[in-house]
């Protein structure tokens, strides 16, 4: 098994991503998968799905089963995360990504915020790693994750026709899970067979970033009750009980 500080390497300075295996058993990756399908089906039918070209977006998960609480800050990627982003890190976003049969490449990209801003991107510090959950085997033919390996040590867009030559298809068995540096360039293949292939991404951003999905849109109060202290630090809890005492004070003391 990988150490942490071989995953960090191989993440900063190696291809840029690492795969760690059996995250999620094969049932609960299953299951997993059973309940996004369920969603997407009732987003569908309430108009309120992303559908895009084959594809679909199932946004806020956090708010959408427990099983998403416990997946995004699961103990096996939490200390390879903190080690790049610091341990106050905050939940960019948390989404199923659904690729439906005939779904094409979604387009060569970085991740926010990069894309956001000019080139040459800072190598340092990092601004954001993704995590994607292989709900089901990502194969040859279903649309697997594609990344041109040490794109993020490049601080540039990607350039298609270099992608095409370099980029490499990320296989995997269910239950495992890719992190990859948000500066690697990256896209995803064609879903070839006849079976949708569903993921969940996940972005993970530094605390100085401001979070490309708001994380307390559709809270649901029974989720914040019974958050973990860190649940509530990466939906940004804590500057949210900050800046309701900085008002109180405020408000009963006058200005400093």
């Amino acid at each position: 098994m990988e150490t942490i500080a071989n995953l960090v390497d191989e993440i900063l300075d190696g291809k840029g991503y690492a795969l760690i295996p059996d995250v999620l058993s094969v049932a609960q990756a299953a299951e997993v998968r059973s309940l996004i399908i369920k969603l997407a089906d009732l987003e569908r039918q309430t108009g309120k799905l992303f559908v895009h070209d084959q594809k679909e977006r199932v946004y806020g998960l956090i708010y959408k089963g427990e099983i998403f609480e416990q997946i995004v800050q699961h103990p096996a990627l939490m200390p390879v995360l903190e080690a790049i982003l610091g341990d106050d890190m905050h939940l960019g976003d948390l989404s199923a990504h659904i690729l439906h049969p005939g779904a094409v490449s979604m387009g060569t990209h970085v991740d926010y915020p990069y894309w956001a801003m000019k080139p040459p991107f800072p190598a340092n510090p990092v601004m954001v790693l993704q995590t994607i959950w292989m709900l089901e085997d990502f194969t040859e033919a279903n649309g697997a994750t594609l990344i041109a390996p040490g794109t993020q040590r490049t601080g540039l867009p990607p350039d298609p026709s270099n992608f095409a030559e370099t980029a490499e298809k990320i296989t995997g068995k269910a239950g495992s899970v890719v992190i990859s540096h948000g500066l690697c360039w990256h896209d995803t293949a064609p879903n070839l067979s006849l079976q949708p292939r569903v993921a969940i991404l996940g972005n993970y951003n530094p605390k100085f970033i401001h979070p490309i999905q708001d994380p307390m849109r559709d809270m649901q109060q029974a989720v914040i009750d019974r958050a973990s202290p860190k649940l509530k630090q990466l939906l940004g809890m804590e500057f949210q009980a900050a800046l309701f005492n900085t008002i109180k004070r405020i408000r009963t003391q006058g200005w400093d």
